[in-house]
């Protein structure tokens, strides 16, 4: 069933309206990098191969398209994310075609709108990759139907039952099988109206405006939206920055709340280790492709209803550098969404958690001609149908953590969505 949308299922945003930062918006498509069985391939707007590049890796694949596309169409160089961009993301797994409910989103797309509309610095500015680009502007009214009020909400594995997931899981931890694993759930909600995709960006944007909020269309007519709060990687020419999170507390009533809490977690032992092993795997990750890494401290950051233990890593990129893609083929998945050490976590995740990711703890971002970019985390988001949604939500699995804790956790994080469905 499709989900109802202002735009058609070419339609993306990522967007943070944050001083200096860059939000992009595209409409129709002029090229597509899109997954294949052995690597990615880029097509026209109607569908030719035009180029392709084999390879396990697909994000690597995918990288050296973006190289070869950006030279066929050299734009301007002046601010990020104008000229040559393009707008999409991955998996969790992108070493796979995702299964249901994921069939409109392949492993990895990355698509050249026809048109895109940037703003950066206080500034916009619209890109058309092709002719007549600006009639993309002349939207038809969209279907009009009475908007969900009333939301029913299900667990696809009984709380019980994921918990007892948990608890195997650091078990298994302290067998010595991974030093951190990440479990999520998925929940299902089903509303009383339609769930209208751009109501829900418009009400993630306002509720949460110092995440990353994006929205994109599904080729099956779902859609996927969310609030991310983490960065995964920055590029701007030389410098690349990334911000893991992991660890988490609630928001207080008041300052004095949020201080005492912040402090809780800042002393929790079991969280500054899940998060030193986050920020250590993307420092060590970064450094084959730098010749220089600089690590920050620790610290609280705050969200609307969430505070999370972050740490902003910088790399000076060695010569020539990376682009954005390739980093994120060196970074993903960090320990924040998969564990660690990554292919035992990984191999965890797939007999305790039970569920489909798809593009779930992936990444969604843009990308400029010059390699430049942002890719936020996939988190806090969900899968939007005509009237309901699949949410999700993970944990950092520790050797000491207590099942109720970690279930309570991700229903502070099923907040960010379930609020936005019925605004």
């Amino acid at each position: 069933m499709g989900a109802a949308r202002d735009a058609g299922q070419d339609a993306m945003l990522v967007e943070r309206p944050m001083p200096d930062a860059v939000s992009v918006a595209g409409l129709g498509r002029a090229y597509e990098i899109v997954s294949t069985p052995n690597g990615a391939i880029l097509e026209d707007a109607d569908g030719r191969p035009l180029d392709r590049e084999d390879g396990a890796d697909r994000l690597l694949a995918a990288a050296r398209l973006w190289r070869r596309l950006a030279e066929r169409l050299p734009g301007p160089s002046g601010l990020p994310g104008t000229g040559l961009v393009g707008l999409g993301g991955f998996a969790f797994d992108s070493s796979r075609e995702p299964a249901e409910p994921w069939s409109g989103f392949p492993a990895l797309l990355f698509r050249v709108p026809a048109l895109a509309v940037t703003r950066v610095r206080g500034r916009t500015f619209a890109s058309a990759a092709c002719p007549g680009a600006a009639g993309l502007l002349d939207l038809q009214p969209s279907f009009r139907a009475p908007a969900a009020r009333h939301l029913e909400v299900e667990s696809v594995i009984p709380p019980a039952d994921w918990c007892a997931s948990v608890a195997r899981a650091a078990e298994r931890l302290r067998g010595g099988a991974a030093e951190k694993v990440v479990l999520a759930r998925e929940v299902v909600a089903h509303g009383d109206g339609v769930v209208t995709a751009a109501a829900v960006a418009r009400a993630l944007r306002g509720a949460y405006p110092a995440c990353f909020t994006y929205l994109l269309g599904g080729a099956d007519g779902t859609a996927l939206a969310g609030a991310s709060p983490e960065l995964l990687v920055r590029r701007s020419a030389t410098l690349a920055v990334c911000q893991p999170m992991a660890g988490s507390v609630a928001r207080g009533a008041d300052e004095a709340e949020d201080v005492r809490l912040a402090g809780r977690l800042l002393a929790s032992a079991k969280d500054a280790r899940e998060h030193r092993v986050t920020a250590t795997a993307v420092a060590e990750a970064l450094r084959p492709l730098s010749r220089s890494v600089a690590v920050g401290e620790a610290e609280v950051v705050r969200f609307t209803n969430i505070q999370h233990l972050a740490t902003t890593i910088s790399a000076e990129l060695s010569d020539p550098p990376a682009n954005l893609l390739e980093l994120a083929a060196v970074l993903h998945p960090t320990p924040a969404v998969g564990g660690w050490p990554r292919a035992a976590a990984i191999r965890l995740i797939g007999e305790l958690e039970g569920m489909e990711r798809g593009w779930y703890a992936g990444a969604v971002g843009w990308i400029d001609g010059r390699g430049d970019g942002e890719l936020a985390v996939a988190i806090r988001c969900g899968l939007l149908w005509q009237d309901g949604a699949r949410l999700y939500a993970g944990v950092g699995v520790m050797p000491d953590s207590d099942p109720a804790s970690e279930l309570r956790e991700t229903e502070l994080k099923l907040k960010v969505l379930l609020g936005a469905l019925s605004a």
